[in-house]
């Protein structure tokens, strides 16, 4: 799933003449049945909702995935945001590891 975030910086005119979808988007989690899990189809709802994002204006597209590599035994309920390796895949980079186990990555346009 994708969210539209307000950008961190204040609109010059909150009328007319302010642009819808800019600002950073994210992809806060997947749902994908178990018996299609491991089979690709995360990877094809990340670049899904990275397309859409850009299509409709986002100049940043944020996931919040879990770094598998600090979390080795992480499984399918700690999963739901996804993997570094999931993100990294398709040029997200990483921003923040604030928190143990979890990235904050990045894409941009």
């Amino acid at each position: 799933m994708w969210q539209r975030q307000a950008a961190n910086r204040p609109a010059r005119d909150a009328g007319a003449g302010a642009q819808e979808g800019t600002g950073v988007w994210s992809v806060s989690w997947f749902v994908v049945s178990p018996g299609h899990r491991r089979s690709g189809v995360s990877a094809a709802l990340l670049e899904a909702a990275v397309g859409h994002a850009f299509a409709h204006g986002a100049e940043i597209v944020e996931g919040y995935p879990v770094d598998s590599s600090l979390r080795p035994r992480a499984g399918p309920a700690d999963l739901y945001q996804g993997t570094v390796k999931l993100f990294g895949a398709p040029g997200f980079f990483t921003v923040s590891t604030a928190v143990s186990g979890r990235a904050v990555m990045r894409r941009r346009r």
